[in-house]
Order: structure tokens, then sequence, then C-alpha cells
């Protein structure tokens, strides 16, 4: 099924040919492998990611604790709303720590803070009323540090990755986050149909404690830059054309995801269909055209796969709205994912490749809060519509998220990328 995608994805590359012309600037395909890609370190950093990301994976059916203690649909998207919010006001200053202190550094910050979060609530599994401000707080919490993780993990390889390969870098780096968002969710739903609610926390507080113990072998090889004003620096960095631009296709494609990561669980519950069955086919068919498509963006082009990856993940979203079995929910996540896994590679390649280390904190943390801010403004709308209108019109907002991402993409490829080349020039 994979190979057939990738088919599908060459045909509608030709199409758009002669309308995205193919002006990334990279090595050809044919660059020198002595380049060595899988080192120590960045093996070490491909399995504090998986784990890191099956931590969070595992808390995905956090909305089902929300309803289980007697929580609404907008209570789900407030609650996981607000920790979004939190990672995106938090951006600036987790951007300038990542860069000050180091990448290993903010990694393991982020591991004790996640796990710990997930030990204390532990002593908060009781009717929502009578918890309500603690779990506001612990969400507020578990978004910084979880922000915190995403961009040091993130910008590390990028780091590690840099050169003529980061694009193929960036593409296996994508897969453990994807893996996680796999394995996490399959082993919750396990758990906590077992035993409970307290298991899903003990596995998340599991996998942050074993992230840390393996990025201790980690070598740092980037030097921290000095201590400045950090809002101020976020924000130059934010005014760079490319950077805010891609930031903003993150941003819509993050308020579509919130469908996903707030409302297909319930949606899955309420239905009788397998909860994990969706989030397993959708990461599993990232990670395939990651591993099978890696080489699509070198052949054509990262704006002309963004274009189609776009298309595929609105398909993806839209499909939600018709689903009736277990089936057609693994076939509709299957489409999501390959849109998601063709999707951020080219996306972070694009923006990162042009900027200095020293500010790659700040662009990761950009494009990663733009996504957060999408998830944000995503959950709070979207709580609101499937309270009055059910499910099938979150999935549907969801859908007209992304086809509003698409046509600024186009926009922005077709009206002013010269400005773009100009800075990719510099």
């Amino acid at each position: 099924m994979s190979i057939r995608l990738i088919e599908v994805v060459n045909i509608h590359m030709k199409i758009l040919e002669p309308i995205i012309p193919h002006t990334d600037k990279r090595p050809d395909n044919n660059f020198q492998r002595k380049d060595a890609l899988f080192t120590k370190d960045f093996i070490f950093l491909l399995t504090g990611s998986l784990l890191f990301t099956t931590g969070v994976g595992v808390l995905v059916l956090f909305p089902l604790l929300i309803l289980e203690i007697g929580g609404g649909q907008s209570d789900i998207g407030f609650l996981m709303g607000i920790m979004s919010l939190c990672a995106v006001i938090a951006r600036p200053w987790i951007s300038g720590i990542v860069d000050r202190v180091g990448r290993k550094n903010s990694m393991k910050v982020s591991c004790l803070i996640t796990a710990l979060i997930c030990i204390i609530h532990l002593f908060f599994i009781e009717a929502i009323q009578n918890v309500y401000p603690v779990l506001v707080i612990l969400r507020v919490l578990f978004g910084a540090g979880a922000a915190l993780g995403f961009v040091a993990f993130l910008t590390m390889a990028a780091d590690l990755a840099s050169g003529p390969r980061l694009n193929e870098g960036l593409g296996f780096f994508g897969i453990m986050p994807m893996l996680g968002m796999a394995i996490g969710p399959a082993i919750g739903e396990l758990f906590v149909d077992r035993w409970g609610f307290n298991t899903m926390f003990l596995m998340g507080a599991f996998f942050f404690i074993a992230c840390f113990l393996f990025i201790l072998p980690v070598e740092e090889k980037f030097s921290s830059v000095s201590a400045g004003a950090a809002l101020k620096r976020f924000l130059r960095t934010l005014r760079i054309p490319v950077v805010w631009r891609m930031g903003f296709i993150c941003l819509c494609f993050g308020s579509a995801f919130a469908a996903h990561g707030s409302f297909v669980a319930p949606f899955a519950k309420a239905s009788g269909l397998s909860v994990s069955a969706y989030f397993v086919s959708y990461s599993g068919a990232a990670v395939l055209i990651r591993l099978f498509g890696s080489r699509l963006a070198g052949r054509f082009g990262e704006k002309r796969i963004m274009t189609v990856a776009l298309l595929i993940a609105g398909a993806g979203f839209a499909g939600l709205t018709q689903v009736n079995s277990t089936l057609s929910l693994m076939a509709i996540g299957y489409i999501a994912g390959t849109g998601h896994g063709l999707l951020f590679p080219s996306l972070i390649a694009l923006t990162i490749r042009p900027v200095a280390a020293g500010e790659r904190g700040k662009v990761s943390g950009i494009l990663t809060g733009g996504f957060d801010g999408g998830l944000f403004i995503g959950s709070m709308v979207m709580g609101q519509i499937g309270e009055y209108f059910g499910f099938s019109m979150i999935f549907a907002a969801a859908a007209f998220i992304i086809f509003i991402g698409f046509v600024a993409f186009l926009k922005i490829i077709r009206g002013t990328l010269r400005d773009m080349k100009t800075y990719e020039d510099r």
C-alpha cells in the first residue's frame, strides 16, 4: 500500500511541475556517503526520542480519563488546549533555553518534569469538579515540559544531521515520534482496560525516565550562545520570511491535528471501535512513507512534496466523517498519517537549512510553537463544535483548516517565492 501511495505522489509531482518550480536548494541525490548519519549519538538520540514520544503517546488517552471522571467534550477541549497554550506562551524562553544551556541539558530537564507530572497525577484521579484547578495546573506544567523536550530533540537532530543529509536525517528522526505515537496509545489502551487509569500515568513516567537514561551518552556538539533578551531574539528570528510563513502552515496543521489528539479516542470509544487502531495506522503510515519515500524531496523538491502532503492529510481528516467500522478507521488513519509523514521533514528542512546553528533552537521553537498554537485553537474551538454538533463536524472542521493551509501555501510559493529564494540564497 505504501508503494502505491508513493506512485500516486509521483504522479501528483509531475502534474505540479509546471505550477511549482523546483527551486529547493540542496545537493543532488548522489551526495557523498562519507557523511555518516547513523553515528552513536544519532542512534541514542533516536532511541530517546522514541521513548519520549511513547510516553506522550500513552497520555493520548487522557481525554478518556476526563470523560470517566465526569467531564464533557468542552472540558476535553479546554484541558488539552490549555496545555498547548502554555507551550506557545513559553516558547520564546524555551527556545532560548535550548540555545543557551544546550540541547542535552534541556532534554534531561524535560524528561524529569514530565515524569514528575505523571506521578503527581496519580493523587488526583477523582470527580472532575473536585480536581479541576489541579488538572489545569498539571496540564500547564506538562505542556511546558513536553514543549522543552520536543524543541530540544528536534534541534539536536538538526545539529547531528546538518549538511547534505539534513532532509534525510530529519526524515529518519521524524519516524521515532510517529512510532512513539503508535506504540504509546496501544500500550495505554491495554493497561487502562486491564488495570485502570493509574497505570497510564505509571507507564508515562516509566518511558520518560527511560528516555532520560538513554540520552545520557549523547555528546553535545553545540556550543551554547550567550544569554540575551529571549523575547527580542525570538521575535527577530520570527521576522525571517521563510520562518514565519512555515510557522503559519504549522499553525493550520496543528489546529486540524487537535481533532486527532483530543477527539479521535472519544469518538472511537463512543462508536465501539478500537481506540488504538487509528493511532497505530496513522503512525505506521507516517513511518512507512518516510522509509520508502525518503528520496522524494530530493527528486521533486520540498515545496511540491508539501503541497501534495497537505492534500493527502486533508483528505484523511475529511474521511473521518464517514467512518463506521474499525477497518475504515484504520484506512482513514493511514491516509492522514501519510500526509503527516510527507509534510514535516520537508517543512523543517526548508525552514532550518539556511539558519545558523545558534538560531536553530529558536526556529525549532517557532515551528513547534506554531503547531502547539494550532493545537490550542483547535482544541478550544473543536471542543465547542463537538458539544453542539457532534464528532462529524469536528472532523469536517479539521479538514477545512487543512484546506486553508493548502491555499495559504500555494500563495506562499506562487506569490512570494522570490522573497523566500532571496533569503535561502544568503
